[in-house]
């Protein structure tokens, strides 16, 4: 794979520690994008890491310029830790589109880990980017930045965030500056009275504490309160009987209890074996004497 360094080859000699860290950092997240199938390698585009933080986007496009055609060039900066100026701190990489593979292949066989380009101990990773298909076209629908779709007239560029943040800055204070710096800022416009007074509404009176209702005290102590508490509620008041059997209880004659059935069945149970024992008598022969009939399984 073009760009890459292993550790312990000939093109490693010389290389620093950090330096040798970033680029195997580097080669870890190349090869997950890649397990995505939206992502690919692009063949005219390169990314340039380890980048001074002073270096520009004009002297990045200088020194990719000696191998080939520029089309863009690219710096990630932080807008957050902007300088006086507006422009935003580099993150210390960046990306140079070529207009053709051969001379973008020229260019990063030429500074990849090039000890003269930027210092011996800090030295250019450099490799083809990473490209996300969905993103390619999506600006592919949009239309190139150079035309106006159905003219052949050029669209003027987009304007950089940076570029758009001085121009606005710079604008803001020639208006300070025609206002002048030491006149108090001038008040907004008043609405006319009669909307002024539509828009007010009636403020309300506050009684005074003379006109104020005076509120009950209270003079129960907090004995008395839960003594109160404690004590439990009246007891409900039993129902008047009446003649019409409403609220009549029913006795313990009218509602069958499980102990009327019990007794009822013990009284059942005792007369049927009085009826059994009449009837064993009969055949044994009745009073105390011992009967003599013998059975036919009895031996003589």
């Amino acid at each position: 794979m073009e760009g890459v360094i292993k550790e312990g080859t000939k093109a490693a000699e010389g290389v620093s520690k950090s330096d040798m860290m970033k680029r195997k950092l580097a080669f870890e997240s190349k090869k997950k994008k890649l397990k995505n199938l939206k992502h690919f390698v692009s063949t005219d585009r390169l990314c340039v890491r380890n980048m001074p933080a002073p270096f520009t986007e004009e002297q990045l496009k200088k020194l990719m310029s000696k191998y080939g055609h520029v089309t863009q060039v690219k710096i990630m900066r932080d807008i957050k830790q902007a300088n006086s100026q507006g422009i935003g701190k580099s993150k210390g990489f960046g990306f140079v589109q070529f207009s053709k593979p051969a001379t973008a292949l020229a260019a990063l066989r030429a500074v990849n880990n090039n000890p003269d380009v930027f210092s011996p101990a800090k030295r250019p990773i450099v490799d083809f980017s990473i490209e996300n298909s969905t993103i390619l076209k999506a600006r592919e629908k949009k239309g190139p930045r150079e035309q106006v779709k159905g003219e052949g007239q050029k669209r003027p560029e987009k304007k950089s965030f940076n570029l758009r943040w001085q121009e606005k800055r710079h604008k803001r204070q020639e208006e300070r500056k025609l206002a002048g710096g030491d006149e108090k800022k001038v008040k907004p416009e008043q609405p006319p009275q009669e909307h002024a007074d539509k828009k007010k509404k009636p403020a309300k009176k506050k009684k005074s504490k003379a006109e104020a209702e005076p509120k009950p005290q209270n003079t129960t102590t907090p004995g008395e309160k839960k003594k109160a508490e404690k004590k439990p509620a009246p007891a409900a008041e039993a129902p008047i009987p009446s003649d019409t059997g409403v609220n009549k209880k029913k006795t313990k004659s009218e509602r069958p209890a499980k102990k009327q059935k019990r007794e009822k069945n013990e009284v059942e149970e005792k007369q049927f074996q009085k009826l059994v024992s009449n009837y064993k008598d009969r055949l044994g022969g009745g009073g105390a004497e011992k009967s003599t009939f013998k059975k036919w399984y009895d031996e003589d």
